[in-house]
Formats: C-alpha cells, sequence, structure tokens
C-alpha cells in the first residue's frame, strides 16, 4: 500500500531513520512479518504468555513498543 508507505517514510525521516519497503510482488502476507517480528522478540528472550496476548487491530506502527533492538 503506497499510501502506507509514505506515512512510514514520514514517521522514519521525523525519527532519523530510513523506510526500506519490499517489492510489491512480496508485500502479499502480513503473516510472514508477523512471523519475523516474533522471531525477532523470542531470540531476545521477550516472550508473551497466551493468556495476556490479544489482537488489536488499530495498533498503529508508531505505538509499537519495540524492545528486542537496541
Amino acid at each position: 500500500n503506497h499510501r502506507l508507505q509514505e506515512m512510514l517514510r514520514t514517521m522514519c525521516r521525523a525519527r532519523g531513520a530510513e523506510l526500506c519497503p519490499i517489492d510489491d510482488r512480496y508485500c502479499v502476507d502480513n503473516g510472514a512479518m508477523i512471523a519475523q517480528a516474533g522471531w525477532e522478540m523470542l531470540r531476545a528472550g521477550q516472550v508473551t504468555e497466551l493468556s495476556q496476548s490479544g489482537i488489536t487491530q488499530r495498533y498503529r506502527t508508531d505505538e509499537v513498543e519495540v524492545t528486542w533492538r537496541d
């Protein structure tokens, strides 16, 4: 979604980062991105008990607490 990429690009610029979007042909399944984020969290030792997990459809990208990166 090009609109989402533009929004992300704006957020990245505001934080001194660069957006590196992937080719459109690979933007078909968010499951792969969710799995990668889960893997990174697990590698960093961040585990959420199933009873403490949930789904928030309207979760904003810029509100995600990234604790598995420096």
